[in-house]
């Protein structure tokens, strides 16, 4: 398996993950400044908190499937878009203590995200089989939230016979199959004291029976705290959408059978790119056990 820098376009190996643990969290974290090609400081900086004040949780962010098209990718990067065209999309997610209700950051967690690209397709599934699959195994879609395969009857919710991640900041998730080696528009970075993550992606696609949405994990002490889906408003899609290569036609992002309001991205124009941002509620009395999640200034 391939290895890379913290901003690199490569996966990180998995035997050097497991072996450094934590200190390679820790050097990863997104720096002030813009690592792996996300600009801070001065406006973008001044937007994005005005944007996660808006977007206040006072409660734990609702468990979501993480769907078909996840796999570890164990990668941690900031600049998630490699050669895939599209609107620019800085997303901004910051990690809080949703049961106490008073927006406290958490850090030392990892925030992991993925989604398709402008034209609705996902890395990784670019075969003949790219979409979900043509006879889900049981137990596909996972209704229970967090993925935590010890904890469920059946031993592997998504029903992928027994693939499991086994990476520097996800173990024992059920995993998908993917059919090729792509993986863009997929990544993580830890969080500082602040809580707070930044991407820098591309505005996503859609595909039939689904609004345009971004998948999101956070993962304490390489566990699932959080498996969630976040959403953009109709009116900023069908902007998004008028250009190429996008296709226009996108469904109301309400009739998506996923869609909670408190999972809808607060989104404000930058330029010719958009600023995305909402905060994540973690119920810090239901994390995985052993998982280390501290309270940031």
């Amino acid at each position: 398996m391939r290895q890379t820098g913290c901003s690199g376009s490569r996966r990180v190996s998995r035997r050097t993950a497991l072996a450094f643990g934590a200190s390679l969290l820790a050097g990863c974290r997104t720096a002030p400044g813009g690592a792996g090609g996300v600009v801070t400081g001065g406006t973008v900086e001044a937007a994005t908190e005005a944007l996660l004040r808006d977007a206040g949780t006072c409660r734990p962010s609702p468990q979501l499937a993480q769907g078909p098209y996840w796999f570890d990718v164990d990668r941690l990067r900031g600049d998630l878009r490699e050669n895939r065209r599209g609107t620019t999309l800085r997303l901004a997610l910051r990690v809080v203590d949703g049961a106490g209700c008073g927006r406290a950051p958490v850090r030392d967690a990892t925030v992991e995200v993925w989604h398709c690209d402008a034209s609705g397709r996902y890395s990784g599934f670019e075969g003949p089989e790219r979409t979900a699959p043509a006879n889900p195994p049981p137990g596909w879609p996972n209704t229970r939230g967090a993925e935590r395969p010890a904890a469920d009857p059946t031993g592997d919710p998504m029903g992928y016979d027994t693939r499991t991640s086994d990476g520097s900041y996800s173990s024992g998730d059920a995993e998908t199959q993917p059919s090729d080696d792509a993986t863009y528009l997929r990544g993580a970075q830890v969080t500082g004291a602040d809580g707070i993550v930044r991407f820098t992606t591309i505005y996503p696609g859609w595909y039939t029976g689904r609004a345009p949405h971004v998948h999101a994990k956070v993962y304490l002490r390489r566990g699932t705290a959080l498996s969630t889906q976040l959403f953009f408003d109709d009116a900023t899609s069908a902007e998004v959408y008028r250009t190429p290569p996008y296709r226009p036609g996108a469904p109301r992002t309400r009739t998506d059978p996923f869609f909670r309001d408190s999972l809808l991205l607060s989104v404000r124009p930058l330029g010719d790119a958009y600023l995305a941002a909402t905060n994540l509620g973690v119920d810090l009395l239901d994390v995985p056990p052993g998982a280390p999640g501290t309270l940031g200034g």
